[in-house]
């Protein structure tokens, strides 16, 4: 790749280059790593939140950088390369890592899925559809990635960086992959690590308020989300909830969107639904006029959106509609999502884990078991550090709303004092509701199962699937359902040898 080939491709995005002198250089490699750079390689500068490449300049010069492409002034009399200044460094490397790779998202069909709730449980029934109809699929996402048949778990980011996405993408198509689903968070677009791709379908399954520490406000959030609509494939459609979002806002023609929901307008609308712990049931409604009647093991109206979004996906990759849902009723669900723990049921009780970390799902989850319990709910939940806390009053305020007994505890504290995050959650609880503070996450689930009369329901919300709590920069290992079981098999089968 010549250096005028990565001016021409990034275009408009580039402000002005300097030191080129007419040299139009061979380029080895593209990377934006520089423990990755090797004599002959374009080097990508980036600001990233801990560490600026800007300033290693003179070190890639020397390592054998033939060029950069940097976003911020390099001042060094020293620098005799050429740079390539462009507006947006990690757009660039989105697009120059694509082109790289020889853009492999054209030989897969690629599905985006991005909202605040729902993404995780939606793209894993999307896999799971297209693993029951024998299709290969690569998966990225909060849980779990499947990437070409190989799993890793927990993976750092919702959506990992341009270069890694790249490398998944290109890995999916060298194995004859046909699926690349994949769940995109606002960060990604708003830093573009998905710039560089094309979907052919893009879903958004609601947008309600986080990540405020992020974003300006929730304006801007709401529009970023949308920006996932500007990356569809010229025959790609849009898949929308249209109860929460205005399809009016999305950037794309009307006969390119399919709407799901439980409105009268939606293309797949939601009837009928009934609720037990063992799943639901509830008709959808087709726009070509056929009522399916569909069963899952998933549990509450927010699970009966996320199934009829995967309904609506398949519909837009062309896959007939019984035997999708069909396909669903074997699904049995995500890893901490409105995840029953059952060695909990033999004491009379229920106990719940889900990954409810927003005011949105925190209503949603209680609501859900509400509609399942004839005792109490108990509560556990806290809030994550270094994150909105313009949230967390708000999320205290749906605790004291719609559960009976609230354990306010420590979530993934990172960088923040714990009891300075309580005391936020705190201001939004109503005093006169029964509540706990207890910081230790450990004894607040002990004293939550403690509390636990037969028929209550104790939910603990705020990090469902995940295995580690987050505490400065260590990683302390803490599974909530782990946790519970380990709890249950000391304390209660010791009192019930009494």
């Amino acid at each position: 790749m010549k250096l005028s080939h990565v001016i021409e491709l990034l275009g408009d995005l580039v402000l002005e280059t300097a030191n080129s002198d007419g040299t139009n250089p061979e380029i080895s490699s593209i990377v934006s790593n520089s423990r990755l750079l090797k004599p002959g390689d374009l080097f990508i500068c980036i600001k990233g939140t801990y560490f600026n490449s800007h300033i290693l300049a003179e070190d890639l010069q020397e390592k054998g950088a033939i060029a950069l492409v940097a976003e911020e002034p390099i001042i060094s009399n020293q620098i005799k390369i050429p740079i390539i200044y462009v507006k947006n460094s990690r757009k660039a490397e989105a697009l120059l890592f694509m082109e790289q790779a020889d853009h492999p998202y054209e030989k897969l069909v690629t599905v985006g899925v991005t909202g605040t709730n729902g993404k995780t449980t939606v793209t894993t029934l999307v896999k799971h559809i297209l693993d029951t109809f024998e299709k290969k699929c690569s998966l990225v996402g909060t849980v779990v990635n499947y990437i070409a048949g190989k799993e890793s778990r927990n993976p750092k980011n919702t959506t990992p960086g341009a270069p890694v996405l790249t490398k998944y993408l290109k890995k999916s198509a060298e194995e004859n992959y046909e699926y690349f689903v994949m769940e995109v968070s606002s960060h990604a677009l708003a830093m573009h690590r998905v710039s560089g791709i094309k979907f052919d379908v893009g879903a958004i399954t609601n947008v309600t308020r986080d990540h405020l520490d992020f974003h300006e406000s929730f304006e801007d959030y709401y529009s970023t989300k949308l920006r996932l609509f500007n990356l569809l494939k010229p025959s790609g459609r849009a898949v929308v909830n249209s109860d929460r979002i205005n399809i009016a806002d999305i950037p794309v023609q009307r006969d390119q969107i399919l709407t799901y929901g439980f409105g009268n307008e939606s293309d797949y609308r939601i009837e009928h639904l009934e609720m037990t712990r063992s799943g639901m049931y509830f008709s959808i409604i087709t726009p070509f006029g056929s009522n399916h009647k569909v069963y899952t093991r998933l549990i509450g109206q927010h699970n009966a959106y996320n199934v009829a979004a995967a309904i609506a996906i398949m519909e837009a990759l062309n896959y007939d509609t019984a035997h999708v849902i069909d396909a669903i009723s074997t699904f049995t669900g995500v890893p901490g999502r409105f995840e029953f723990v059952e060695e909990a049921s033999k004491y009379g009780f229920e106990v719940i884990i889900d990954f409810a970390h927003t005011p949105d799902a925190l209503e949603k989850l209680l609501k859900t078991a509400k509609r399942l319990v004839e005792g109490r709910i108990i509560l556990v939940f806290g809030a994550g550090g270094n994150a909105d806390r313009g949230k967390r009053p708000i999320m205290g305020e749906v605790a004291s709303k719609f559960s009976d007994v609230i354990i306010l505890t420590s979530d993934d504290p990172k960088h923040e004092d714990p009891e300075e995050i309580l005391k936020d959650v705190e201001e939004g609880i109503d005093k006169l509701k029964p509540y706990l503070v207890i910081p230790d996450r450990k004894e607040a689930i002990s004293t939550a199962l403690t509390l636990a009369n037969r028929q209550d329901m104790v939910v603990i919300a705020g990090r469902g699937h995940e295995d580690f709590q987050v505490v400065d920069d260590n990683l302390i290992p803490f599974n909530d359902k782990e946790m519970v079981k380990q709890i249950l098999d000391v304390k209660f089968r010791r009192l019930a040898k009494r």
